[in-house]
């Protein structure tokens, strides 16, 4: 897929020795006209797809538990791969399902031909995310999808592309990643040589932004927050950030205006459901959107971004099924 084409206004990071020479006015980073860009190539290269190979693209989303964002956003997934003229599939499990047992029905997904894309959709019960002893685990689940239809981008071979971050000879971008790297080009953010954060450990969020920010495909330092990283360390490293990432999605974190430098980029990647159903992330946006040079809002952000990003890996795995794969991304 060509790179989605890019707003006239460029957003120009502040280092720590730079002006601001857009604006002065924090750019609110909407995922809509990226999301839009992505999807109006799309509703061309889809139909294309379907009347030379007489095949519709098919995706099987895996959901174990409940889970209120999780939920909303395979709302999301299953409605925009419609709307494009695909497929997608849900396969509920119970909570109780055993690491192993999803296992093997995440491997006869896998074993279908009908089955172009798989997503697991996480979290997972805390039984496979964190398994006691050498029980199997999610990364056994995750490797029991192929490489060509891996959507997600969160098996062994994917990994491994992400780590050498050749951008021109992998197969899959994990979605979240590829969102950040398309609002990141988009509208015109600065990576190369400055200082990342990324915050959450998350597997198909955290991780994978991390090596996308700190690899060749940015050029950034990338650093990595997480819980065992001692609270002093973490308030010095989230301040020095020229670009923060932020993906816990707890109630008990809230980033505020006196935690983040100046002139910082700000990608909210966390979302979760409040009580009265409106959707928040890790970010207070009121408050930081008045220090920042761009900031992504929740929700808004990167989450339709997401979703784009994981239809658009979808008909590349479906020209994978029929030998029309291409490999690598343009930004």
């Amino acid at each position: 897929m060509k790179a989605p084409p890019k707003p006239s206004d460029t957003v120009y990071m502040v280092g720590p020795q730079d002006q601001v020479t857009s604006s002065s006015t924090c750019t609110i980073m909407y995922g809509k006209p990226v999301a839009a860009a992505i999807q109006e190539q799309l509703k061309t290269a889809v139909p294309d797809f379907i009347a030379r190979h007489k095949v519709v693209p098919l995706l099987a989303i895996v959901q174990v538990g409940k889970n209120p964002a999780s939920e909303r956003y395979i709302r999301n997934k299953i409605r925009a791969c419609e709307r494009l003229g695909m497929r997608a599939t849900l396969h509920a499990f119970d909570d109780e399902i055993s690491a192993d047992k999803l296992k093997e029905e995440v491997h006869k997904l896998n074993a279908s031909p009908e089955n172009h894309g798989i997503l697991v959709q996480l979290p997972l019960p805390r039984h496979i995310e964190e398994p006691e002893g050498e029980g199997t685990s999610k990364f056994e689940i995750f490797d029991a999808i192929s490489a060509e239809k891996d959507v997600d981008g969160v098996g062994r071979d994917a990994i491994a592309g992400l780590y050498r971050a050749q951008q021109d000879r992998m197969t899959f971008l994990a979605g979240t990643a590829l969102a950040v790297r398309r609002m990141i080009a988009y509208y015109g953010v600065h990576t190369e040589g400055k200082q990342a954060v990324v915050v959450g450990r998350n597997d198909i969020t955290s991780k994978p932004i991390l090596h996308m920010l700190g690899g060749r495909m940015c050029n950034a330092a990338a650093i990595w927050c997480h819980r065992y990283v001692a609270p002093e360390d973490q308030a010095r490293l989230i301040r020095e950030a020229d670009i923060l990432v932020t993906a816990v999605g707890s109630p008990h974190y809230q980033i505020t205006r006196d935690m983040v430098k100046p002139g910082a980029a700000i990608f909210d990647v966390a979302t979760r459901v409040l009580p009265d159903g409106t959707l928040t992330g890790d970010v207070d946006f009121e408050q930081v959107k008045e220090v920042t040079s761009c900031i992504t809002p929740v929700p808004g952000g990167v989450g339709p971004v997401t979703v784009a990003a994981l239809t658009e890996n979808l008909l590349r795995a479906a020209k994978f099924a029929v030998g029309a794969g291409e490999l690598g991304y343009t930004f």
